[in-house]
């Protein structure tokens, strides 16, 4: 007795072809896969942002809109190209607002850019945080500003994560000669939080 074999549903001419559709589909996954395993990113120092300068453009009952000027600086030998970034901005640890900037820019290698970013902060979260702040005289505010950059990469949009902590000196709620506090800056290491 013979062994059964199903008879294919497709004609010799439309196997052919299938078959070789399926040897290209498969020669590309292995190609992708192959360069995919080979492409070896060397380590990549993550981009660093300090506070430059901060107006205050318009106070309203419920928020406060400000720019901030933030220097993104780039350790890495490669430029980077950001597309837009978005940011929080904390004092004493809590969120008190956003920002954001649809700006594309590039950071040129071992360089810096400075970006205007437009915040907005929330006045009753803002307020109540400064005005315990402010009733401990001599006190320094810690601020923080997380965020992301958004780059564009071969497989769509990536994130790059940035932190910058630091503190504002209020020691005895005088203004300096300039009317400006002394920033006091700090670097993180670009932390999920």
């Amino acid at each position: 007795m013979g062994v059964f074999k199903p008879r294919p549903v497709l004609d010799r001419g439309e196997s052919g072809s299938v078959r070789r559709l399926r040897m290209g589909l498969l020669a590309t996954v292995l190609c992708v896969t192959s360069a995919l395993g080979c492409t070896s990113m060397g380590s990549i120092e993550p981009l660093e942002v300090t506070l430059a300068d901060l107006n205050v453009t318009e106070v309203t009952v419920f928020e406060t809109t400000l720019v901030a000027k933030l220097r993104i600086t780039n350790p890495n030998p490669e430029p980077f190209t950001i597309d837009g970034a978005s940011f929080k901005l904390y004092l004493e640890d809590k969120k008190v607002g956003t920002g954001t900037t649809k700006e594309t820019f590039t950071v040129e290698r071992l360089d810096s850019s400075v970006v205007d970013v437009l915040f907005h902060l929330n006045n009753a979260s803002a307020l109540l945080r400064l005005k315990d702040i402010l009733e401990a005289e001599g006190r320094d505010i810690s601020y923080g500003v997380r965020g992301a950059l958004f780059t564009q990469g071969t497989y769509g949009t990536n994130k790059l994560k940035v932190e910058k902590t630091g503190t504002i000196d209020l020691t005895g709620a005088k203004p300096t000669e300039s009317d400006r506090p002394n920033l006091n800056d700090s670097v993180s290491s670009g932390s999920d939080r």
